[in-house]
């Protein structure tokens, strides 16, 4: 088909002169990654319950209706079920405490009943920064028990998570979080949880944490200022306060803020920011290694803007967990999609469940 250069909204355009023949992609299948435990990364694009109970819609960044949230839930649970991870952190959840009619709680209970479906082992626990249960002997005066006032981490309308399958993998105590600098009035304050894998006679794994994340966005907004403003390098607005936010980040991970005494750590999440942008480098000269370099993967993507493929959504080793990396790709079941696939269209499956891929690394933690 030919056509003619034309500008189209301030961009080059081309007119064609006859309407082209256009066949879809192949959608790719779950993948798969070497290792004896998985580990998983979404930003899940302002997941919303409402009151929990089918009332509250619309919500302030998500679904409009009770129907729609149950779409965009169908959608979300589809594909976690799919990448069938150990531990998964979450980002842009609602944050609505930890309670049984929390958007957390909700999603949890949904993992488990697409469990039950298939046969599952129905095992899905979220982590908490407040103990979510007690031992007998301390009903009623358990110290660092969650409230049922308990919100956060932060007090921005959207918190990161991390939730985990039970069988698989322990929680060591409550979670950690940072909320200072950036984290709380501009970027979501980060959760760090230790967990250890369960081997097959219940014998523990060496310890580890996964930090989840979610830095300040790339709009300008009415605020940025000095060098948080658009310089016209690419990074757009904001770019200083997240490599400040990748700064305080490595600091804390080095005071071993969940006591895991370990050396297996590592930063996932939307750090909104490209591989190659300062908040990165901040974290590559502190040693933090990128996941999909140490795996090897050419071109990696997760984010499509203005036609535009790139890297919002990280995952950053500590030296000690990069040699255990065995494996990282990213599951292309939303940056290659239309927003038609989506759930506010009626779009079926894990397509377009998200603006963001999922991403699934694979690592060698079970105990030996």
């Amino acid at each position: 088909v030919e056509g003619v250069a034309v500008p189209v909204a301030g961009h080059d355009g081309i007119r064609l002169s006859a309407a082209p023949d256009l066949h879809a992609a192949a959608r790719p299948p779950a993948p798969r990654v070497a290792g004896d435990l998985r580990i998983s990364a979404f930003n899940l694009e302002n997941l919303f319950n409402g009151d929990g109970r089918g009332g509250g819609f619309p919500t302030p960044r998500g679904a409009r209706t009770l129907a729609e949230y149950q779409a965009q839930q169908a959608k979300l649970v589809e594909t976690i079920h799919a990448l069938n991870p150990d531990v998964a952190a979450l980002m842009e959840l609602e944050n609505d405490g930890y309670g049984p009619d929390s958007t957390l709680a909700d999603l949890v209970a949904a993992l488990d009943r697409a469990d039950a479906a298939s046969g599952g082992p129905q095992d899905w626990r979220y982590a908490a920064p407040c103990r979510q249960t007690c031992p007998p002997r301390e009903a009623g005066s358990c110290k660092d028990a969650c409230a049922a006032s308990t919100r956060g981490p932060g007090d921005d309308q959207i918190r990161v998570g991390l939730i985990y399958r039970g069988q698989r993998v322990a929680a060591r105590g409550p979670a950690a979080t940072l909320q200072q600098g950036p984290f709380g009035p501009l970027a979501r304050v980060p959760m760090a949880q230790a967990f250890n894998a369960i081997g097959a006679d219940r014998k523990p794994g060496p310890a580890f944490v996964v930090v989840a994340n979610h830095f300040k966005s790339k709009g300008c907004g009415k605020n940025a200022s000095g060098a948080d403003k658009d310089h016209g390098d690419g990074a757009s607005c904001w770019n200083a306060a997240r490599s400040e936010s990748s700064r305080r980040l490595d600091a804390w991970l080095k005071t071993d803020p969940t006591g895991s005494g370990g050396e297996l750590t590592m930063i996932v999440g939307d750090l909104n920011a490209h591989a190659q942008e300062q908040p990165l480098r901040e974290l590559y000269a502190d040693g933090w290694q990128d996941a999909f370099a140490v795996a090897k993967v050419e071109s990696p993507y997760s984010y499509v803007y203005d036609g535009e493929l790139g890297r919002l959504d990280h995952a950053l080793l500590s030296p000690a967990l990069a040699a255990r990396l065995r494996g990282a790709v990213e599951w292309h079941t939303n940056a290659d999609e239309p927003e038609s696939a989506g759930y506010r269209n009626g779009g079926a499956g894990p397509w377009r469940s998200s603006d963001h891929d999922p991403v699934l690394l694979g690592f060698d933690l079970m105990p030996r």
